[in-house]
């Protein structure tokens, strides 16, 4: 049975209150109508508490999130850009990247451009640039609950190349606070192919502030690269903006919590006189053994992220086939990374940080 507006309403008390479910909540089919965006297709999922902005032709990531409508995830400078809008050199990925509360990173590389024995490349991979396929939405009853789903596949493939496919699907509930991601990576072409695959979970104003903090169910913490050494010591912490912050990245170790998931939250205890808001992050740490953190904190782009991934070598796919991090698929092999997204607040941003804390006190005991 959901609560709704702080009430308990069975399926006929609902009903009886409402001449269509529309009126709190569902599924809302658009397409962008300017700009860059012009003619892109999108889904708004709104659970009554959660709303999300699903953008079908760019890989079914969230460009927009809020929770009791108060937004919370960090949005680029950028405006949705359709997909032939990409530019694949370089570092020119960033000229289409939205942030949002979740951009995905893969199939074949994330991190920084470059080249090896398949190929070039650039930063971050092309799956978030791929439009959906065989895309699918319903809205459906058991018992007491009402379930929203949202599915697509993207296809990244290249004539005598690699051919992968991504199959996609997202879940809820109405009265929820989470979304359910299951992803599934085929290779289905006819050689092994490199698959690297990264999500990248992006925080911003109001959410992220001077009090605001990052909780990680980890083991260890190291720093990228000279930049981040410096600041190793506010790795958790978010800050005011400044003029001319330089990027801080981390790498981390993730440990199982209880229930065997993994956890890493972004919560700003202090937002709305203590009740606090956030966003935490559940994934299998065997799926995705890696986990990195973001931290930007400069003027106009001011971000917080953290990132499970499936290999640790954020330095990129160069340096993963150096260092014998690259992870592959057999033709035929699939790969499938189930993660949970919860938007936080009261109770709930605590006991998330109290999982937390608990994993690493057991983590550190064990040592």
């Amino acid at each position: 049975m959901p609560e709704l507006f702080g009430e308990h309403l069975t399926r006929a008390e609902l009903s009886a209150r409402l001449g269509s479910l529309a009126a709190i909540g569902g599924i809302t089919e658009f397409e962008y109508a300017s700009g860059r965006a012009r003619g892109v297709r999108a889904v708004r999922v709104d659970t009554g508490r959660l709303c999300v902005e699903i953008v079908l032709d760019r890989a079914l990531d969230i460009a927009r999130a809020s929770v009791d409508g108060v937004p919370f995830a960090w949005r680029s400078s950028n405006e949705i850009a359709a997909p032939g809008y990409y530019d694949p050199n370089g570092d020119e990925w960033l000229r289409s990247f939205f942030g949002g509360w979740l951009t995905t990173c893969g199939l074949a590389n994330f991190g920084p451009a470059g080249s090896d024995a398949w190929g070039a490349f650039g930063l971050h991979g092309r799956i978030d640039n791929t439009p959906a396929a065989e895309y699918g939405a319903r809205t459906w009853w058991e018992g007491e609950r009402c379930f929203f789903e949202i599915s697509g596949s993207m296809r990244e493939s290249k004539a005598l190349g690699a051919d992968l496919v991504l199959y996609r699907r997202w879940r809820t509930e109405i009265g929820s606070a989470t979304l359910h991601l299951e992803d599934r990576v085929v290779n289905e072409g006819g050689e092994r192919a490199p698959h690297m695959m990264l999500y990248h979970c992006n925080a911003g104003f109001p959410l992220l502030g001077a009090q605001t903090r990052i909780y990680a169910s980890r083991s260890a913490t190291e720093a990228r690269d000279a930049e981040a050494q410096a600041g190793i010591a506010q790795w958790d912490r978010g800050g005011e903006p400044v003029e001319h912050f330089a990027e801080q990245v981390f790498i981390h170790r993730p440990i199982p919590c209880a229930d065997g998931r993994a956890r890493a939250a972004i919560v700003n205890p202090g937002f709305d006189g203590g009740r606090g808001i956030g966003f935490e992050i559940a994934y299998d740490p065997v799926a995705l053994p890696a986990l990195f953190s973001w931290r930007q904190l400069s003027r106009g782009q001011y971000v917080l992220a953290v990132e499970p991934a499936n290999t640790p070598a954020i330095q990129g796919r160069t340096y993963a086939g150096a260092h014998g991090l690259l992870p592959f698929l057999e033709p035929g092999e699939e790969r499938r990374y189930a993660l949970s997204f919860t938007a936080l607040g009261g109770d709930d941003l605590s006991a998330s940080i109290a999982t937390i804390a608990k994993a690493n006190a057991t983590s550190a005991a064990a040592r």
